[in-house]
């Protein structure tokens, strides 16, 4: 009886293998020559579906992060977190005609094919390039340090959209500025300014390291403390006030954290002041504000501008 159980499970197992479509382990068999595809797999069609078209545009990350990385190294840049984002927000947009071209529901799991045009995906790139192109140009003619930092990250942004371009048709888009140029304008729009933060924030104090750390990476020299440091070009002071909220949930809390920052150069003029906040609940007051820290990071990038660190 035992044995016979035995075999009617391993002829189960092939019939299940057997009924399961070549294009699940092998892609070629579901995809022409002139398309780029991938599968996905989830519990559910949705999520099958959704998991093949991230698969597809990671594709690109795959073939291309290494080389990419080096040239933009080779040249003094640095690929940071915030520009890679930007980079798979692009492809994404790119990518906008994938088709899910085959579904497979099997016992367990849901399998999608997922499949794009080459040209169509090439199109695609192209007008993504193409709207960067237009605000680089205008970042150049741009003599401000906030200018020459989003020309640094656009710049980046494009070479990883023009990677993929040249991946799909074998040759890429020349770009109207050269590595040389932006590199060159944020040494010196840049490179000589020196920032000098700090902020007025009770323990743990993660504000000030954070907006230090944020600056440092878009080339800006950064030194901290509550004595100014001599040297510096600018000052960024600011406080960071948390307000407790009602939460009806015990066992957790939640609090509004809201960021003042204000600029001021070496003659002590003001240049600039922003204001922005975030509201998070966690199990403590620390575990609410390193949720915030990231939020408030992003609200400074979005208004970096406003403080205005130029020479």
């Amino acid at each position: 009886m035992k044995n016979i159980l035995i075999i009617s499970l391993i002829f189960c197992s092939m019939v299940t293998m057997a009924g399961k479509p070549k294009w699940i382990e092998d892609i070629s068999k579901g995809c022409k020559k002139n398309e780029l595809c991938a599968v996905g797999e989830g519990e559910s069609t949705g999520f099958a579906q959704r998991n093949a078209r991230t698969a597809l545009a990671k594709i690109f990350s795959t073939k291309i992060k290494s080389k990419f990385t080096q040239e933009i190294a080779s040249h003094g840049g640095v690929i940071s977190d915030d520009a890679s984002e930007q980079i798979e927000e692009s492809t994404e947009a790119a990518l906008e005609g994938v088709e899910i071209k085959k579904v497979y529901e099997g016992k367990l799991y849901v399998y999608a094919l997922a499949v794009i045009n080459k040209k169509k995906a090439a199109k695609g790139f192209k007008s993504e390039i193409k709207k960067i192109d237009s605000r680089m140009r205008v970042f150049i003619k741009d003599d401000s340090a906030s200018a020459a930092v989003k020309l640094e990250k656009l710049f980046v942004q494009r070479e990883g959209l023009n990677k993929r371009y040249e991946f799909l048709t074998g040759r890429g888009i020349t770009s109207p500025i050269t590595f040389e140029q932006v590199f060159a304008a944020k040494k010196q729009r840049v490179g000589t300014v020196i920032v000098h933060v700090y902020i007025d924030e009770s323990e743990p104090k993660l504000l000030e390291p954070s907006i230090a750390k944020q600056l440092t990476e878009q080339g800006f020299q950064v030194t901290t403390g509550r004595v100014r440091n001599k040297k510096s070009t600018h000052v960024l002071t600011g406080s960071m006030v948390p307000e407790k909220q009602y939460m009806k949930i015990e066992g957790f809390e939640k609090f509004k954290f809201q960021v003042e920052l204000s600029s001021s150069n070496a003659k002590s003029i003001s240049t600039g002041h922003v204001v922005f906040s975030d509201v998070e609940t966690g199990r403590n007051f620390q575990q609410a504000y390193e949720k915030a820290i990231p939020v408030l990071m992003e609200n400074l990038k979005e208004n970096m501008d406003k403080l205005n660190f130029n020479n």
